[in-house]
């Protein structure tokens, strides 16, 4: 599915395809994470910030509708709503953009790139925004905060795909399956054209929702017949379950691709169509994050999938991870697209001339998402780490901010009071978020390697040290003794984390 940008002669216009455009770009990978999210937070407290999270999300997201309408205010009353050139702060002309329509894994992103075509007025996009709002530096940021973003969710995929995998091929670890996956993307990136990834595109939206389908299946048919362990609150899983509410929410980046993609007889129904679909899909995770969680409980696994029961004839395990790995990966080359053109546009001159300088931009890129994953191989925690550190920024921080700056002249008190809420839950949300997941990052390194005391040194020299008295008073020491004695001091001075 392929939402396009807006135009004067096309767009859609039927309901159920306006709902089905806006429902698929906000279904993705990160629902995966909310039964252990859940699990975390416990299912009250997990349903509240989910519904929270919703509704300041959608809010901050029409926040940026209204901040475009009003820059195409200002442009008509200055110099006529039909002149397709614009005058920026620095009084250069600029009547050239090309405007590139991105699906966002499961959504839209546009994005400005050099050597433009003309632009139609109508089509801003959220770099534009920020232009608007603090000039070159508003721009910069939203191009940072989206290479970011973009890049952690190829890298949540790359550890989703090989966590997978392994668990049906026990021998192979992660690296191994990078060294198998990473070589065939690069090429896939070196795609230049949207259009050349459609099929890849479609491929990944029908196995999405066929492997959440299935899930969703197997989760009232499973409810049924075990014990619920229901944890109601938790305060410790507060900041990681906002972190992935984020992550799941975090649509700033496509909202006004969506909007454009409406034929203009029907753009004004656009914001009842948006807030229809947004409570469906806020009703949508809470039940398939609480589901999950009641099914499993305790058990319940950072994905999902991996609770599923290997089948002894219809194995709907191996179905449904295959249908999601075929997306992600599908998904991969897609969400990278942005990221590999706003790049160019800073790093290259004439990217679109300088194809060898671009390859190795784009094959580098890849290779970094493989190092990121290695560094950071955990699926739940990664995805916390992104949703805190970038997607509060694209869909709080930066709403709050452009919308004070665009509409400074003409805000009421309960407007600014609106921005400045949104600022601050922003902030707020990304320290106790990005300080969360980083300490469970180091909490899981810690339980993987246990650390050495010095109490347990002490046992252990002490230990090898009787081993050897007692040897000596009987007979000589033998070498293999002496060789089990080093071994177990070694063993454990080879444990990190002396303290």
């Amino acid at each position: 599915m392929s939402v396009g940008g807006g135009n004067q002669q096309g767009g859609s216009t039927h309901p159920l395809k306006i709902f089905a455009s806006i429902f698929i770009s906000f279904i993705g990978a990160g629902v995966l994470g909310l039964p252990f999210a859940f699990k975390e937070a416990g299912i009250i407290e997990g349903a509240i910030i989910m519904s929270f999270v919703g509704v300041i999300s959608v809010k901050a997201m029409l926040l940026i509708i209204d901040c475009k309408y009003q820059i195409l205010e200002k442009r008509k009353s200055k110099k006529g709503y039909g002149n397709s050139s614009s005058v920026d702060e620095d009084g250069l002309t600029r009547s050239k953009a090309e405007v590139t329509d991105l699906l966002k894994g499961e959504g839209a992103l546009v994005i400005r790139v050099k050597d433009p075509p003309m632009l139609q007025t109508s089509d801003l996009t959220y770099g534009d925004v920020g232009y608007e709002a603090l000039g070159h530096t508003g721009r910069f940021l939203v191009d940072l905060a989206i290479v970011v973003s973009q890049t952690g969710f190829c890298c949540a995929y790359l550890i989703f795909i090989s966590e997978n995998l392994s668990d049906y091929f026990k021998g192979m670890r992660i690296g191994h399956w990078l060294l198998i996956l990473l070589p065939p993307l690069c090429l896939l990136t070196l795609l230049r054209h949207l259009s050349s990834l459609s099929i890849s595109s479609l491929m990944a939206q029908c196995s999405n929702l066929m492997a959440f389908a299935v899930v969703f299946w197997f989760d009232f048919e499973h409810l049924n017949n075990i014990e619920i362990h229901p944890k109601n609150m938790s305060v410790r899983g507060f900041p990681f379950f906002l972190a992935i509410a984020i992550y799941c929410y975090e649509g700033a980046g496509m909202i006004l691709s969506l909007e454009s993609s409406l034929a203009v007889e029907v753009r004004h129904k656009f914001r009842k169509f948006f807030i229809t679909t947004m409570c469906i899909v806020t009703t949508l995770y809470i039940s398939f994050g609480a589901c999950g969680y009641l099914s499993f409980g305790p058990e319940t696994n950072q994905i999902i999938t991996l609770n599923l029961p290997k089948g002894q004839s219809i194995d709907f395990s191996m179905i449904v991870k295959s249908f999601l790995c075929i997306a992600l990966y599908c998904t991969y080359p897609v969400m990278m697209f942005p990221v590999m053109k706003i790049l160019e546009r800073y790093t290259i001159t004439d990217a679109d001339k300088n194809y060898l300088k671009g390859n190795i931009l784009r094959a580098c890129m890849v290779l970094c998402t493989g190092v990121v994953v290695l560094m950071i191989p955990n699926f739940a925690n990664l995805m916390a780490l992104v949703g805190a550190s970038c997607c509060t920024l694209l869909a709080f921080i930066l709403p709050g901010i452009f919308h004070l700056r665009i509409f400074s002249q003409s805000l009421s008190l309960s407007q600014k009071v609106t921005d400045w809420s949104l600022i601050a839950i922003g902030v707020i949300g990304t320290l106790i978020g990005t300080i969360d997941a980083i300490n469970r990052l180091y909490s899981n390194e810690s339980t993987e390697r246990p650390a050495l005391t010095i109490s347990t040194l002490t046992t252990t020299v002490a230990n090898a040290t009787s081993s050897v008295l007692s040897t000596t008073t009987t007979t000589t020491i033998s070498s293999t003794t002496l060789s089990s004695v080093v071994n177990n001091v070694t063993k454990a001075l080879k444990n990190p984390g002396l303290h």
